[in-house]
């Protein structure tokens, strides 16, 4: 926030414009998140989405900033969140000055409650609507975060940021702040939208030596892209854990209890979110975990598995999947079904022909893998090199 001339004041607005899928939702989510952990109170307006959902957006990125925090400590800040901030769910109706007023006046009556900002997720001010926030701003003590698809070119707001999605990271451009002088585009980490240090990592891979895959080394997909990493000479890391089964033993990273503890999950959250029921127990919640790690250490995400009618992977894979799509990781999922590769765009599968073009990668996947689905990794790595 400094970068951008400091948190925004109350009166003022903030416009986070994006095409769809590059992660406008998750930056204001951080936003939101960094005066929550400041003990403020914040409002969220969603246009899209249920309440729960939006809630699994803020759970994902605390998870992703606060690794360092042991278990209580998360939990104890997942408290203190759930205190400060009150979700708003217009269920596909975009949001407005008018809405907001209505919104504002109900909970101060029933439960007096008055943010210090309101988070606008799906809705872009005209003029009009920016002095409608402006002055209730100024009137009410609060500022405004306003996440849009940009219909229009006109720039409206305060503060004014674009986001536009590159290789490993998001690219944070300025298009109008206080200051006349506008600082040059900030990375953000594509799954935290936390600024990270410039590096080399977005070079493409001249040669598979440049490349670490990412996996389990459990039987099936995982063993096959292990094959593959070998035989094409990149380096391997298979995260496991006590009573885990591996095929591949090569770049074996046994996962500390804290390190699991990191990627710990509800697994009542990976129900709703995969729409299908786990039963609880350690074996599973573990295998969970060591998905997490797997997607969270790795620029692009590649899955052997089949997508369902309602845009989800089958199996224990899905969670992968789902972890890649809320990160905004790039993300390919080869369909042994139709024996095609998909590419998610923000918003839906779409066909294509991935490259292994990141210096870091996950290849994970199904253990039922079909001849298909082991020739498509082949080939990955002969399209790649």
């Amino acid at each position: 926030m400094q970068a951008l001339g400091g948190g925004l004041r109350p009166g003022e607005v903030g416009v986070v414009r994006a095409s769809a899928g590059s992660g406008k939702t998750a930056l204001v989510l951080q936003f939101a998140l960094d005066r929550l952990l400041r003990g403020e109170a914040v409002l969220h307006v969603a246009g899209s989405g249920t309440i729960d959902q939006v809630r699994d957006g803020y759970e994902s990125l605390l998870d992703g900033v606060g690794r360092p925090l042991r278990p209580p400590e998360r939990s104890e800040a997942r408290l203190f969140i759930e205190r400060h901030r009150i979700i708003h769910a217009t269920r596909g109706v975009a949001p407005d000055a008018a809405r907001v007023v209505r919104v504002l006046d109900q909970l101060a009556d029933v439960v007096e409650f008055k943010p210090v900002l309101v988070v606008v997720d799906g809705w872009e001010p005209d003029a009009e609507g920016y002095a409608a926030l402006a002055a209730l701003g100024k009137a009410r003590g609060m500022a405004f975060w306003c996440a849009c698809t940009p219909l229009s070119a006109e720039l409206v707001g305060d503060v004014v940021v674009e986001l536009v999605p590159e290789r490993s990271h998001v690219a944070l451009i300025p298009r109008r702040l206080r200051s006349a002088v506008l600082p040059p585009p900030m990375r953000l980490d594509a799954a935290t939208f936390t600024a990270r240090a410039s590096d080399e990592a977005d070079r493409r891979p001249a040669t598979a030596a440049e490349v670490t895959v990412y996996s389990g080394g459990a039987a099936g997909a995982e063993a096959a892209f292990g094959e593959a990493a070998e035989l094409a000479g990149a380096r391997e890391v298979n995260y496991t854990f006590t009573g885990h089964v591996q095929t591949r033993t090569r770049g074996a990273h046994p996962l500390t209890e804290q390190e699991l503890q990191a990627g710990d999950v509800s697994l009542a959250y990976v129900s709703r979110r995969l729409r299908r029921d786990y039963a609880e127990g350690v074996q599973i919640r573990r295998v969970l975990q060591s998905l997490w790690h797997q997607v969270s250490s790795s620029q692009v995400v590649y899955v052997i598995g089949a997508i369902q009618e309602d845009g989800t992977v089958t199996g224990g894979t899905g969670w992968s999947v789902e972890l890649a799509r809320m990160w905004n990781k790039r993300l390919w999922v080869f369909d042994q079904d139709k024996e095609i590769w998909f590419r998610w765009n923000g918003e839906d599968w779409v066909e294509g022909k991935p490259t292994l073009d990141a210096a870091t990668v996950c290849g994970t996947g199904t253990r039922y893998l079909s001849e298909s689905g082991r020739q498509a990794i082949r080939e990955l790595f002969a399209r790649s090199f």
